[in-house]
């Protein structure tokens, strides 16, 4: 317990855990949850149609983790290559949100399937943030932030959906942009709080 509170101690671990509360999170909000009731009601696909988009975006999802993986440009650059996908994962959720269009709304959630695959750059961030001696402490605790954004980013969404839907407003605007709030904290934390040294 000792060597997992010294890890909350270290200054940079806040923007790390706080932007890891976001980003998987978001992909599988919109994977998970919201992109076939949105595709279904705003649109009207039916549950097969909204099926098909789904496995489109969880098989582009599959292989793009090892695309980014080899393109890691390693610590110099790494953390700027994650805020850069991360605030362009923002601006997807968006224009998701706001614009309404059949075609962005099929397109952007690919894209978003796409883009998670930086999300492994996360990863390799947390292993050169830490000594050696606690680098299997960091990961289980960036892991565990990762699945608690899953948890968080559902209900924040839930809620945000019934407000809207309660004030006769759209829901999946309601959901996209929350989600883009969460992601634009989450970078915010990552960039403005204490870095690494590396």
């Amino acid at each position: 317990v000792r060597g997992f509170g010294a890890l909350f101690l270290l200054p940079h671990t806040a923007g790390i855990l706080l932007l890891a509360l976001t980003t998987y999170a978001s992909f599988l909000a919109l994977r998970g949850l919201w992109l076939g009731p949105l595709l279904i009601e705003r649109h009207g696909y039916s549950l097969v149609a909204s099926g098909n988009v789904a496995l489109v975006v969880s098989l582009v999802s599959l292989f793009t983790p090892a695309l980014f993986g080899r393109l890691d440009p390693g610590p110099g650059s790494r953390r700027r290559w994650i805020t850069g996908f991360t605030v362009l994962l923002a601006a997807l959720f968006a224009a998701i949100g706001l614009l309404h269009a059949e075609w962005l709304d099929v397109a952007g959630s690919v894209a978003v399937g796409l883009l998670s695959g930086y999300m492994v750059l996360q990863y390799a961030d947390v292993r050169s943030s830490y000594a050696p001696a606690v680098t299997g402490r960091a990961m289980a605790v960036f892991t565990m932030a990762l699945f608690l954004g899953v948890a968080l980013m559902q209900w924040l969404t839930g809620v945000a959906a019934s407000v809207a839907t309660a004030h006769g407003l759209d829901p999946y605007v309601a959901v996209m942009l929350t989600i883009a709030a969460l992601l634009a904290g989450g970078v915010l934390a990552f960039r403005l709080l204490p870095a690494p040294a590396h």
